[in-house]
């Protein structure tokens, strides 16, 4: 009889054991995927934008974001609001289909900038959502400039709400420029002459190249951007210059 008490006590015993563990498991497993929600890959980052964030009150300013908003109006069919769980919307790659590597007949200007700013902001009808970045002229490739800070967005960002729940929106594939790096940029002009969206773009990070566009921002698909990655600088910008005065030749 003792023995057997002794033997139940035992298993009682394991099973406890086996329990702490789970659970310690399962706290370990939340917290990490806590972690990544909180302190997603660098690549994903996006600028944030508050919901409920007010109009600029100077009206030249404003006038300005209105109409940079109305670009993104009616971009989905419905409101973005918040969920009762953070969400990350993605849109197809199908961009990438339409844009060459190199872009230089798409692009009006070519530069190499560093990003000195960024910020998202939501459409007027609060259907779609941009980030705009302050980028600090280095030197001008193709097109014309004389301003040292020009504004170039793309669509997508993060949206946070009075309650604190950040949800994001992006095109798959589509990455956004960082703050202070260097990068070329390829862009289009808007209506207003210091207003760009970027077409797509590479960082010079030392010696390589880091596509902005590819599969590091949509995970298991390649696109034609991965190509350059880790080219060395010097052969891809000469790569670009060659493309430039090969368009300027054809065009004329």
């Amino acid at each position: 009889m003792q023995a057997q008490n002794s033997r139940r006590a035992s298993l009682v015993g394991v099973l406890l054991l086996a329990v702490i563990v789970g659970v310690a498991l399962v706290s370990s497993k939340q917290n990490a995927l806590i972690s990544f929600a909180q302190d997603p890959p660098e690549e994903l980052a996006l600028p944030i934008a508050d919901y409920d964030a007010p109009e600029p009150t100077g009206l030249e300013e404003r006038a300005k974001r209105q109409a940079r908003n109305k670009r993104y109006d009616h971009h989905s069919g419905e409101a973005i609001r918040e969920a009762p769980y953070p969400v990350e919307r993605i849109w197809s790659a199908h961009w990438a289909s339409e844009l060459p590597t190199i872009p230089v007949s798409q692009s009006d200007v070519i530069l190499i900038g560093t990003v000195v700013d960024s910020q998202a902001y939501l459409s007027d009808d609060k259907t779609g959502v941009y980030s705009e970045f302050g980028i600090h002229v280095g030197e001008v490739l193709k097109g014309g400039l004389s301003i040292p800070i020009i504004s170039a967005e793309r669509f997508g960002g993060a949206v946070r709400f009075l309650s604190g729940v950040i949800q994001k929106y992006r095109a798959s594939g589509q990455g956004m420029p960082k703050h202070g790096r260097r990068y070329l940029f390829f862009l289009k002009k808007n209506d207003q002459d210091d207003d760009f969206s970027i077409l797509t773009g590479y960082e010079l990070r030392g010696e390589k190249i880091v596509p902005l566009d590819g599969s590091s921002q949509q995970g298991n698909e390649r696109l034609a951007f991965d190509s350059y990655k880790g080219v060395d600088v010097s052969s891809f910008l000469k790569t670009v210059r060659n493309a430039i005065i090969e368009g300027a030749v054809s065009s004329k």
